[in-house]
Formats: structure tokens, C-alpha cells, sequence
């Protein structure tokens, strides 16, 4: 993430894409056309976890058991954990972008 907020300041401060960028930006927030929040986290441990959410469903409608639901549950707040920092971190991305864009 660093990196990526590294690359980003010095293409905006070297001129990288110019104004229509800006303009870009803009426009997509006002039409509401920017999807960077609906992605998928990229990780071995979200695949991991999304494959044991998978046995672990399999398992609640087979055994239909109290231990099977928890266990299950359990597994959702992990995954969904993963996905609320991807979330946050692809929000914090897009901030500094718009931020560094407005500036120029």
C-alpha cells in the first residue's frame, strides 16, 4: 500500500495524467460510477478462510448441529473482518488520490 501511495504522489506531482483525471475523478463520483469499493480481497488467508466457509456451510445443512452453526458464524466474522480492512484500505486509497487530484 505504501508503494502504491508512493507511485501515486510522484506521477500527480510529475504531471502524470493531468487535468482530465481530475475531471475523470470528479465525474465518476458525481455520476456515481466508481466501483473501487466492490472488490474482492487478493490474499491466500481470504482464500482460505472463503474455502473453509464453504465445508463449514456444507456441514451446517448436513448436520444441522448448534457446533456446526457456531463454527460456521465464526468463520463469516473472520471473513468478513478481512473484507472490512480490504474496504477501508481501498477508501483510504481513494481519499488520498481525490485529495492529491484536488490539489493540483
Amino acid at each position: 500500500m505504501k508503494d502504491d501511495i508512493i507511485k501515486l504522489l510522484k506521477e500527480n506531482l510529475e504531471g502524470g495524467e493531468g487535468e482530465n483525471v481530475k475531471e475523470n475523478i470528479i465525474s465518476k463520483i458525481y455520476y456515481n460510477e466508481l466501483d473501487t469499493l466492490e472488490e474482492v480481497p487478493k490474499s491466500n488467508e481470504y482464500n482460505e478462510i472463503t474455502e473453509k466457509v464453504r465445508i463449514a456451510e456444507r456441514r451446517v445443512f448436513k448436520e444441522k448441529s448448534e457446533e456446526a452453526i457456531k463454527q460456521y458464524m465464526d468463520l463469516i466474522y473472520e471473513r468478513e473482518g478481512i473484507e472490512a480492512e480490504e474496504q477501508f484500505k481501498l477508501g483510504f486509497k481513494l481519499a488520498v488520490r481525490i485529495i492529491i487530484e484536488c490539489l493540483r
